[in-house]
């Protein structure tokens, strides 16, 4: 048997955006790669999902809290004074998605 070979563990976080108004999914993305710049993020990220300012980063593990606080320090998107809030981290996607059904169908609030 040959020993198990490492592949890259991915992270998924789950993220909220408020702001004055709703972002089309390439404005935050635009936004995104502009923060993550200089950082170790920086082309290491997959936005998976963006949908009614909710969205699902995928990270490479080891960037995990690189990509949490780029994201919680996120000021603003194309000048519009903006919050970005993570909501929870998880190992595989299908997590976030059920746990977070509501906000990807344009509810407002997250669930406990």
């Amino acid at each position: 048997m040959s020993p198990k070979s490492r592949s890259t563990r991915w992270r998924y976080i789950a993220f909220r955006v408020e702001g004055e108004r709703t972002f089309a999914r390439n404005d935050f993305l635009g936004a995104l790669i502009k923060a993550a710049r200089r950082t170790n993020l920086q082309d290491s990220f997959k936005m998976t999902v963006y949908e009614n300012d909710f969205g699902i980063l995928k990270v490479p593990h080891r960037f995990k809290d690189d990509a949490i606080h780029v994201l919680n320090s996120m000021g603003d998107v194309k000048g519009v004074p903006t919050k970005v809030t993570t909501l929870k981290t998880s190992g595989t996607i299908k997590t976030l998605k059920q746990k977070y059904s509501g906000l990807l169908k344009g509810g407002d609030e997250p669930p406990d």
